[in-house]
């Protein structure tokens, strides 16, 4: 509980206004006690002062008594002569020693206040004149006007405390409100957005940018969810496939032939089981950075030149050319990376464009490059790719046909994933366009010699 109260914000909050509003506040207080102590200072200053020129233009009359200043009782009298010593005085209260040689002061006399003023003059026989008066009054009034500016304090600072409590809890409902909204996030609701057009605006930005997590997370959730339904799906088939044949082979004898039909047929499946199962860990492997990689500079041409090679038999078959054309290759295209990841990811794009080419068609690779990159740019003819597949072309076991009833594919989805993930670890990016019957594929590598593994 302590801990939860000294890292809150909404306390922090309340005690910096109460502090801000403690010293507003105190100040006004000290300011005013100036004030009010300032001008009865003043005042008296003024009246004795006029009393002082009062006297000063009577001291004439001095022997005879006759000035009426000098009879005055609410005005204590003092006169000294220039050697000091105290000439005349109007009552009996004792002249502070003080006043003999300070041109101000206050004390207290017998449970009274008193300020005086010496005021220097000019004369022949006296040297100043002191005038006294009594404060008893005025330290009444800033005695009561302190109990009510305490008082005000106090009170004053109480209805601030209670004002900031409410401006506080007022100003921080939006994050009450957000964390309503973010309690009913769970892994069953990952569709919760928390709505900002009511939020201010230095709450929207934080919004917006949870939103975009919550999108993130739903996404890699579908991800997820899709994936485990494909692999179950792609182990299911071939093993589903093997039972039913081994099921068939048992129900009665067999000659030699046919329970060799039949093992040959199960090696398939268990190939195509081997293959997927390979697919999903490299995959794995090489978005993990986990792959052992042989960095080495290569030619474009000597990663591409064996490829065609080696399709050229099923190329024949379909009565397929496959050419390359050179568009600005600087140095000669050289291309710093792993042979074998890199042929891989290419070996990926060519077949299925052999595989979905139309038979007497030209696949067309276009080798280019500038300062950064190296582009490698894989054209067909076919049958084009729907504009709703071309996003997610390089998802894990993505298919156009959800149901999967079209079995020509012999492959399981896997292919074009690997080779978007072969080509980023090359710090570089893939990407796709179908323009009516003409499909490219684009490889961005980056030149650089930096380990990228």
């Amino acid at each position: 509980m302590k801990l939860a109260l000294k890292n809150s914000m909404a306390t922090k909050l309340i005690a910096m206004y109460m502090a801000s509003s403690f010293i507003v506040l105190a100040s006004f207080t000290l300011i005013v006690q100036y004030a009010i102590k300032h001008h009865f200072y003043a005042q008296d200053y003024q009246l004795l002062n006029s009393k002082f020129l009062t006297v000063a233009a009577t001291l004439d009359d001095l022997q005879s008594n006759s000035s009426p200043i000098l009879t005055e009782n609410f005005a204590f009298l003092w006169i000294i002569n220039h050697d000091g010593k105290l000439t005349y005085s109007n009552s009996t209260l004792a002249l502070p020693p003080a006043l003999s040689v300070q041109n101000a002061l206050e004390w207290k006399d017998n449970g009274h206040s008193y300020r005086g003023f010496r005021f220097k003059m000019q004369h022949p026989q006296y040297d100043a004149i002191v005038l006294a008066i009594n404060m008893d009054y005025h330290n009444s009034f800033i005695n009561e006007l302190d109990i009510v500016l305490l008082w005000t304090f106090l009170i004053s600072n109480l209805i601030s405390g209670a004002y900031a409590i409410f401006t506080v809890k007022k100003g921080l409902s939006p994050l009450q409100e957000l964390q309503s909204y973010l309690d009913k996030v769970s892994i069953q609701h990952l569709d919760v957005r928390v709505p900002n057009s009511k939020l201010p605006v230095e709450l929207s930005q934080l919004v917006a940018t949870q939103n975009k997590m919550l999108d993130r997370l739903q996404c890699g959730f579908s991800r997820l969810s899709e994936f485990s339904s494909d692999i179950a799906h792609e182990l299911k088939t071939p093993l589903t496939n093997m039972m039913t044949q081994t099921q068939v082979a048992l129900s009665s004898a067999r000659t030699p032939v046919e329970y060799q039909d039949i093992l040959g047929s199960n090696a398939e499946e268990i190939e195509r089981l081997n293959k997927t199962i390979k697919d999903t860990l490299y995959l794995a492997k090489s978005e993990n950075q986990l792959l052992h990689s042989n960095k080495e500079p290569l030619k474009l041409t000597t990663i591409i030149q064996p490829l065609i090679e080696y399709y050229e038999l099923l190329a024949e078959d379909k009565n397929v050319t496959i050419d390359i054309v050179e568009l600005n290759l600087t140095e000669g295209g050289v291309q710093f990376g792993d042979k074998q990841m890199l042929q891989r990811a290419i070996s990926n794009i060519l077949s299925n464009a052999l595989h979905h080419c139309d038979s007497n068609s030209t696949i067309t690779i276009q080798l280019s490059s500038d300062d950064d990159y190296n582009a490698i740019k894989i054209i067909n003819t076919g049958e084009p790719i729907p504009a709703s597949s071309l996003p997610y072309l390089f998802d894990r076991f993505y298919r156009a046909d959800k149901s999967r009833k079209h079995t020509s594919s012999v492959g399981a989805g896997l292919g074009l994933a690997i080779t978007k993930s072969i080509v980023q670890a090359h710090g570089g990016d893939i990407s796709v366009s179908s323009n009516q019957r003409v499909i490219a594929f684009s490889l961005m590598l980056k030149k650089t010699t930096a380990a990228l593994f």
